[in-house]
């Protein structure tokens, strides 16, 4: 499970991570300023995060630099105008806590903290395993895409023709 805990956001205020998991599913990816793979990720995780989060879907992004590059820190998430939630463990407490040895490093859990998987480094293309993880925490069992599409071409009728069709051009 995820621990309760608190972090700071970027304006230095303490955020309960609970908060951001009790409405849906959560991704929280960890990472620093001299991590290209996780400033990769980000941007992929960003577009993740704008599609899902009117769905209950959060995305956190825990920085561990040290507190004194916070202020690059903040410059970089500001210049890349992302829309998630950016807090900082610069002691990277949390990061160790969840197993986090090599970065990036992605966890998602459920709604209740439960931790459904962890995800370590970044390959172009990850992030479409981790999209279908989420879709899969956000869909109740009934309405997943496999199901849909089974249920929608039982649905559509046959449509041999058993003439051609006609022109109508003169």
């Amino acid at each position: 499970h995820l621990p309760k805990i608190k972090l700071k956001d970027l304006k230095n205020k303490s955020q309960v991570l609970s908060q951001y998991y009790s409405d849906g599913p959560i991704l929280l990816n960890f990472w620093n300023l001299a991590c290209e793979p996780c400033k990769k990720e980000m941007k992929e995780l960003d577009k993740i995060n704008i599609k899902y989060r009117d769905l209950g879907f959060d995305y956190v992004s825990i920085n561990i630099d040290n507190t004194r590059s916070m202020s690059k820190v903040k410059s970089y998430i500001k210049s890349q105008k992302f829309s998630f939630t950016v807090l900082s463990d610069p002691r990277a407490e949390l990061f160790r806590k969840m197993g986090g040895k090599v970065m990036p490093f992605v966890i998602i859990a459920d709604s209740t903290g439960q931790i459904i998987n962890r995800h370590v480094g970044y390959t172009p293309g990850d992030e479409k395993e981790l999209e279908k993880e989420i879709v899969s925490l956000l869909s109740p069992p009934e309405l997943k895409t496999d199901t849909v599409h089974v249920e929608l071409e039982e649905s559509i009728p046959d449509t041999t023709l058993d003439k051609p069709i006609e022109s109508t051009t003169e």
